[in-house]
């Protein structure tokens, strides 16, 4: 919903500003403003902390202002591990069939977890178990792989050989208790407890002296992001920029591999929607920013897959007076998307073609319905034909959002060169890869289209500039100048931030 945030920004400014006691150097303006440039790490980190001792007339704003905030940080991080886990997997499955040099002995660990993380669990169980078995293979090593199994078995419906894998493990060790709790949260063993195991294992570990690693920290996001325990999530991820390795592997004395959880972007991400829904709702209960905060939970609560509530809260938005029809159309859009994953495929239908059929002139409108036409099961091929028509008649910044539109819906259907052609164009040409003028979540799908199309360098240029506010996509960047160095015998032309 880009197109919409600086309409909806505006509004909540004047809001702002309206209050006698607000000033216009206010902090939830300050993050607002941030918010605007794409710097939503920086806008939550400044605005959070503040909201508890704000006055109760100023809460309503800043909450929504951090619902809007996390919600765009979902959406962000939700595309980077996307992107991740293509390179990444990509770049492990490399390292692994490497046969000259020294070779690395625990590829097969972090490939399996790669594999679990998209779906091929059976391939995923076959690397780990060929790493649990290897010889002289160092403590804890040996219990983090165990555990990653009887992720594997459970999803294969194999109980016991996942009771067996998770058994006999030391759980006076925080962090093999950390790893334990995240597994059981993944593979849904809810049974087990894997929050209160998670917050045991922190104590545990502050008992101990012990300071947690990135292995461990990320064991305990894994936990909360999925136990929808946003505020110790949050907590985790203010105190740590998770930008360090789970596992450096000396390969002699002038090399070394970098391994990286593969579930860690999503995590984020999860971490995020959740205090977005959170703060969004906190808002929604404001009769002034009521309206408002019901249209972003709609979409918060459709990338949940929760369509029953997010039916609800468009129609709490949609029987506001005089909407705008930017607000308008989008909210039909959402419904329409909804409608149609409950069920509801004539009502859905209808909407959509009522849209599309005033949609030949509205730029905006054209790049919204393409983007949703896929997840709305709607007829993409004749919006892309509306869409391809308007780009060739219209240039400029009015059009492009529709170029970047039309680039990520190519990248969805695998025509790469067509998806970094369009999403070119629909980048400010004078500050190519700059997120504070461009969206974000765009410059990551140009990112993957450089990638398929083997523009190594142009991509680690973006993930360069990205890597200066969002930390975290350094295992990106790490996988990346792997590939590159493998492939084209360089060792990349852009350093990592």
């Amino acid at each position: 919903m880009t197109c919409l945030k600086r309409l909806l920004l505006g509004e909540i400014l004047l809001l702002l500003i309206a209050g006698p006691a607000i000033a216009a150097d206010d902090v939830t303006t300050q993050a607002l403003k941030l918010y605007e440039k794409n710097r939503y790490e920086d806008a939550a980190q400044l605005l959070r902390p503040e909201l508890a001792s704000m006055d109760a007339g100023r809460q309503p704003a800043a909450s929504l202002a951090l619902g809007m905030t996390y919600l765009r940080s979902a959406a962000l991080y939700r595309g980077l591990h996307q992107t991740a886990l293509v390179i990444e997997l990509d770049y492990l499955t490399q390292l692994s069939r490497q046969r000259t040099g020294a070779a690395s002995r625990h590829v097969d660990f972090y490939l399996g977890q790669a594999l679990l993380e998209v779906g091929r669990t059976a391939e995923g169980a076959t690397y780990l178990r060929r790493f649990s078995g290897r010889a002289g293979l160092k403590a804890p090593a040996k219990a983090y792989a165990d555990i990653e199994l009887g992720v594997a078995y459970s999803r294969q419906k194999q109980a016991q050989k996942a009771t067996r894998a998770w058994s006999g493990l030391d759980l006076n060790n925080p962090s093999i208790k950390a790893a334990l709790a995240g597994a059981y949260a993944a593979a849904g063993a809810h049974q087990h407890k894997p929050l209160l195991m998670a917050d045991e294992a922190l104590a545990r570990a502050k008992a101990q002296h012990l300071v947690p690693d990135a292995r461990m920290i990320r064991n305990l996001l894994r936990v909360y992001s999925q136990a929808a325990a946003p505020e110790q999530a949050l907590a985790l991820l203010d105190a740590n920029e998770l930008k360090g390795a789970s596992f450096s592997e000396e390969l002699g004395a002038s090399k070394a591999i970098n391994f990286y959880d593969p579930s860690l972007l999503h995590d984020i991400a999860r971490t995020h929607l959740h205090a977005a829904v959170y703060y969004l709702e906190q808002a929604g209960r404001d009769t002034r920013l009521g309206a408002t905060a019901s249209f972003y939970l709609a979409d918060a609560y459709l990338q949940q897959g929760n369509e029953k509530l997010a039916l609800q809260a468009l129609d709490n938005f949609l029987t506001q007076a005089k909407l705008p029809v930017q607000y308008r159309n989008n909210a039909q859009i959402q419904q329409a998307v909804a409608l149609g994953r409950v069920g509801q495929k004539k009502e859905s239908k209808a909407i959509w073609q009522a849209l599309a059929a005033k949609s030949a002139n509205d730029p905006d409108l054209l790049a919204a319905l393409l983007q949703a036409c896929t997840p709305a099961q709607a007829d993409c091929a004749t919006t892309e034909k509306l869409a391809l028509a308007a780009v060739e008649k219209g240039e400029g910044k009015k059009f492009f959002l529709l170029n970047a539109a039309l680039g990520k819906y190519y990248l969805l259907q695998k025509s790469y060169p067509r998806a970094e052609l369009y999403m070119e164009a629909g980048r400010d040409k004078a500050n190519k890869n700059k997120i504070e003028v461009n969206d974000p979540v765009m410059l990551v799908a140009l990112a993957e289209a450089y990638y398929r199309n083997k523009k190594f360098s142009e991509n680690l240029e973006i993930y360069f500039e990205i890597g200066k506010q969002y930390p975290a996509v350094r295992q990106i960047q790490e996988a990346m100048q792997g590939i590159y160095s493998m492939e084209q015998q360089s060792a990349g032309d852009v350093k990592i931030f």
